[in-house]
Order: C-alpha cells, then sequence, then structure tokens
C-alpha cells in the first residue's frame, strides 16, 4: 500500500470485554489497504476508540467491516458507562489527510451510510462536513437524550434517519450511529486531584465554548459562554484511575490548543479548589499540535536558558508541562499521527 490518505476514528461502544474488542480490530486488520495505527479503551467510559488509515476505498471497507462486526457482538440494551453514546458504533468520523478530495470523501462517505442502511439495516444520521442540516453539524444535539432517548427522538419529524428505517428490534439492540467527514479532533482530558464530579463539571463549563446556563433574576435562563472557542468539555469520575476528569474535544486546535486548555483550565481549577495531576490524549495527534505547545510552554518558561532547542525537545517538554505519563506511558513514536503512518509505511515496503 502506497497511500494513507483517509483517517478514520470511529468510537465504540465497547471498552470492557477483551473479546469483542480484538475482534473488532480484526475487522480492521483483515481489510487490505488499511493500517490499524492504534487502539484505546476505557473501561470507566466502556468504549473504545480505534484509529486507522488508507486508501479511500480502504479505509471506507474498513468502517464498513466494524460496523459488521459490532452490529453482531455489542448489544446496546447491556450497555452501561460514562461516556454519552447512542449507539454501538457512537460515531464514525473520517478525516481527509494530505492526497485525498474531500468532496470525493464526503460522497463515498455517504455511499456508505446507504450502504449500512441498506444491507445492515443500521439507521444513522451524517454531521460535520457530511450534514444534512444544520441541526446535525453539532455531534452533540444528535447525542442529546442518548440511547435511552432514541425512541422518543425518532418520533419527532425533525429526527428522521438520513439512512435506515427506523425499526425498535435495531434501535434496542444497535442504537444509532453518526458518521461524516471532519477536520481534525484532539480528544484530551485532564485529570483532576479529587473525586468531585460536580468540579470536574464546573471546571468543564468555565473553559468550554458552550459554558453554562445561568438563571438570571427575572426568572429566566440565559448562556454564560466559555473561556475557549472550539473546545467542548465534560466531567466525569474515572474509577480506573480514582479521580474526576475533564474531558475536552478541540475541534480545532489552530484556535486553542493543548496549551490553551490546560492553562484555562489550571485557572478553573483555582477557583473549585483543586488542582491538575497530568492528563492524557485519547487516540492519536499531529505532531504540529504538540509543537505548537512546547514552544508556547518555552515562551512561558524563558527564564530557564536551554529551556527547548529543536522539535524533538518542543515535543518532550508539552510531554512533561502537560503530564501524559501522568497515568499511562505516552510513546510519541507511537501517538503521533506522522510517527506512526510513517512507521507502518515503512513496515509495508
Amino acid at each position: 500500500m502506497d497511500s494513507f490518505i483517509v483517517e478514520c476514528v470511529p468510537n465504540v461502544s465497547e471498552g470492557r470485554d477483551k473479546v469483542i474488542i480484538e475482534k473488532l480490530a480484526n475487522a480492521i486488520r483483515n481489510t487490505p489497504e488499511v493500517k490499524l495505527l492504534h487502539q484505546d479503551s476505557s473501561e470507566a467510559a466502556n468504549r473504545t476508540v480505534y484509529t486507522f488509515s488508507g486508501t479511500l476505498q480502504g479505509t471506507i471497507e474498513a468502517a464498513y467491516n466494524l460496523y459488521q462486526a459490532a452490529n453482531e457482538h455489542i448489544d446496546m440494551r447491556q450497555h452501561k458507562g460514562t461516556h454519552p453514546r447512542t449507539g454501538a458504533v457512537d460515531v464514525c468520523p473520517f478525516i481527509a489527510l494530505e492526497g485525498c478530495d474531500e468532496q470525493e470523501l464526503i460522497r463515498e462517505v455517504a455511499k456508505l451510510g446507504q450502504r449500512l442502511g441498506d444491507e445492515l439495516k443500521i439507521i444513522g444520521f451524517f454531521y460535520e462536513k457530511s450534514a444534512s442540516s444544520f441541526q446535525r453539524k453539532n455531534l452533540a444535539n444528535i447525542r442529546r437524550g442518548e440511547y435511552e432517548g432514541l425512541a422518543d427522538k425518532l418520533k419527532s419529524i425533525n429526527w428522521a434517519p438520513d439512512f435506515g428505517k427506523a425499526k425498535q428490534k435495531t434501535i434496542e439492540k444497535f442504537g444509532v450511529t453518526t458518521l461524516g467527514v471532519r477536520d481534525f479532533l484532539i480528544a484530551y482530558n485532564i485529570n483532576l486531584n479529587t473525586k468531585d464530579v460536580t468540579k470536574a463539571q464546573g471546571i468543564a463549563e468555565m473553559v468550554r465554548e458552550l459554558g453554562k446556563l445561568m438563571s438570571m433574576p427575572d426568572g429566566s435562563v440565559s448562556r454564560l459562554p466559555g473561556l475557549l472557542r472550539s473546545v467542548k468539555g465534560i466531567g466525569w469520575y474515572v474509577e480506573e484511575y480514582g479521580m474526576a476528569q475533564v474531558s475536552y474535544n478541540l475541534t480545532d486546535f489552530k484556535a486553542n490548543g493543548l496549551f490553551e486548555v490546560f492553562e484555562a483550565t489550571r485557572a478553573a481549577c483555582i477557583r473549585h479548589s483543586v488542582t491538575t495531576a497530568g492528563s492524557e490524549l485519547i487516540g492519536l495527534i499531529p505532531e504540529s499540535a504538540l509543537i505548537d505547545c512546547g514552544k508556547k510552554i518555552a515562551y512561558k518558561l524563558n527564564n530557564k536558558p536551554k529551556v527547548a532547542r529543536n522539535t524533538q525537545d518542543y515535543i518532550n517538554l508539552a510531554i512533561e508541562y502537560l503530564g501524559l505519563n501522568s497515568v499511562r506511558t505516552f510513546n510519541p513514536e507511537e501517538r503521533i499521527l506522522e510517527y506512526n503512518i510513517k512507521a507502518c509505511a515503512e513496515s509495508t515496503n
């Protein structure tokens, strides 16, 4: 295989059963013209994020194979976890990498949705750049009510599926999926030295673009925006770590990246009488995002001579400052997108 031009990052509602997690991984691995780059499971969220890349048609086919395996092995009636979700394959985003025509990718993803509906009887919505309406661009709107609220949600004409026919048996077992083409997103969680989820949620509300709802003196409700645009966030408790986290999605890391989110979170922590305890990245990250973070840290620490001199120094500085090794080992060769793809390409030559 000569080209890795499309990335796919499906989020699957299974993070505890290792046999099922591996079966889904094999559905990707066994697809020609695709490489499984990374998988990241959370028992608390009961969720696994797979990252794979390859040719356009290979990536589309691997996604289909994953859906087929998930449809067979996951029963949403048994699912419990901390992460919001609507289906067995909760969301399946595609990202156009260098060399990929994004409009062609959007067309192929639309065909995939119709195929899922026709052949696997899966129902779902298109979001982000594939969205059929403005309301459906934002994943949070689609997820509102989660799996448990699907029966009522699908009764509304505003939430008629983009593909597949809404049948009760299908909804009960698989739920509803969301897929589409989007820009690169960084999934980033910051640990707190507390088990108090309300503090984590309060910090998320201060930092995220959406902010929080406020009751006004006249009885009305108004939304107070948060500190950072292009940042989504929620607070939750992670039992396997024994601490609360603020879980962020950075939807435009060039506008607000790791440094801005980490610093804003530290500032918000002061208001809630807690401190950060390192952080973790979910899935892969572009090299430029870590370098940019490292440069901003170096500027902040400019009173320390020779704090960073080259690309690797900036990356190492970011890893140390953010505490990316605090709960799990962060290996740049595996977790930086370009390094991972390069290693996979070299292994196939």
